[in-house]
């Protein structure tokens, strides 16, 4: 059964109208001003949650998410220019226009806005605002998925536009004058149910 005729036993006049999960690989690192002296590494980690999808016709529908993203990088910023490794713990809103390139294969893009809701620093977890950090983000998404029936299979890049650090915040250490933003890269796996 191709993605163009599984309706999940339900009727519609679009194939894009349904509800399912999804998750996957993350690879996130930082763009922004480079900070003397300071080492940036990338961190890969995973992101899962569920999606909804509004078809309006053949080509068009709106695809909506809620997901749990595990980012964060490495530095050496610790004292004595230790390796410092932190996992920033957001939930992503994505909403996205979707258009059907072929019976199979689709584009993605839209705005997307994210809570920082935990952050830890090798073992120790940190209080978001004690250390500088900003607790909202937004940006773009885009990128393209394939789908056979119910399965998808795809990959997305995440523009963000929000600092991960406050603006001239001393507590952010290091990082204090910094404008440093996520850069991530997202491949996943999907299921859907139902229309």
């Amino acid at each position: 059964m191709s993605s163009k005729d599984f309706t999940g036993g339900g009727v519609t006049s679009s194939r894009n109208t349904g509800f399912g999960i999804k998750g996957g690989y993350n690879l996130n690192g930082l763009r922004g001003d480079d900070i003397s002296g300071i080492n940036r590494n990338s961190r890969s980690d995973f992101h899962a949650g569920v999606y909804g999808q509004l078809g309006f016709n053949e080509f068009s529908s709106i695809q909506t998410e809620l997901l749990y993203s595990r980012q964060g990088f490495e530095a050496n910023t610790g004292a004595g220019g230790a390796r410092q490794r932190f996992r920033m713990d957001y939930v992503m809103l994505p909403i996205m226009y979707v258009g059907n390139v072929t019976e199979t294969i689709s584009f993605h893009v839209g705005p997307q806005v994210s809570l920082l809701t935990n952050i830890r620093n090798n073992e120790q977890t940190l209080d978001i605002a004690a250390n500088g950090f900003n607790s909202f983000d937004f940006g773009g998404v885009g990128g393209l998925e394939a789908r056979v029936g119910p399965a998808r299979v795809g990959a997305r890049y995440n523009l963000s536009l929000g600092k991960i650090f406050e603006d001239g915040n001393t507590k952010a250490g290091a990082f204090a004058n910094s404008k440093l933003y996520n850069n991530l890269l997202q491949v996943y796996v999907g299921i859907g149910f139902t229309q």
